[in-house]
């Protein structure tokens, strides 16, 4: 079964009308449609106004918490911005909230938990240039954790630099195994009930 999720991307937003209303009518057309998003804020590229960015990731919030289904959020040199957003627009609710390939910072990620947020791990955590963030995944508690290939996009070691597809999510799992100290099998069972828990599937 295929499932998926709607959402402009931050890249996207320049000069885009998309409302809550608008998200929340077409999400209702495509019963196998179960998130909102990748939606969020990347001040990397700025390929997108930042104020335009942010009034779309609240249009986003506005309708994850209408629908009750997960938001989707990538973050990307926006870690204040994106953490005070959440905060504010998602206080007394039961937002649902994952970050999408999570790169940022240990004391982020907890902040993010302290929110209730789920955080997402792709194929950097096997980078060899990526142990800080390989240590930042080792300690997030694994009920909050899932994985992800982002495809076509950073495959896992061996494969690095290869174009990436799903049968390499694999490797990512091993390597979580690897950081948690426990074996495949329990990563690949606490990550799939994460998100048929957090997706309601």
């Amino acid at each position: 079964i295929i499932y998926g999720t709607y959402g402009i991307h931050p890249h996207e937003t320049e000069n885009n009308k998309v409302t809550k209303n608008l998200i929340i009518e077409n999400i209702k057309k495509h019963p196998k449609i179960i998130g909102i998003g990748e939606t969020g804020l990347d001040f990397y590229y700025n390929h997108s106004d930042k104020n335009s960015q942010i009034t779309l990731f609240r249009e986003h919030i506005k309708a994850a918490l209408k629908l009750d289904i997960p938001l989707i959020v990538h973050t990307r040199n926006a870690e204040e911005k994106t953490y005070e957003i959440l905060k504010n627009d998602i206080k007394n609710t039961k937002a649902k909230i994952l970050i999408h390939c999570f790169t940022g910072s240990y004391e982020f990620a907890k902040r993010l938990l302290d929110i209730n947020c789920y955080i997402s791990f792709s194929g950097i955590i096997t980078f060899n240039n990526s142990k800080e963030l390989a240590n930042t995944a080792s300690k997030i508690p694994l009920e909050k954790i899932l994985i992800e290939t982002d495809s076509p996009f950073l495959a896992p070691h061996p494969f690095s630099g290869k174009s990436n597809e799903p049968s390499y999510i694999e490797y990512t799992a091993m390597k979580l195994a690897e950081l948690k100290k426990t074996n495949l099998k329990n990563i690949n069972s606490i990550t799939s009930n994460n998100f048929n828990k957090l997706f309601s599937i």
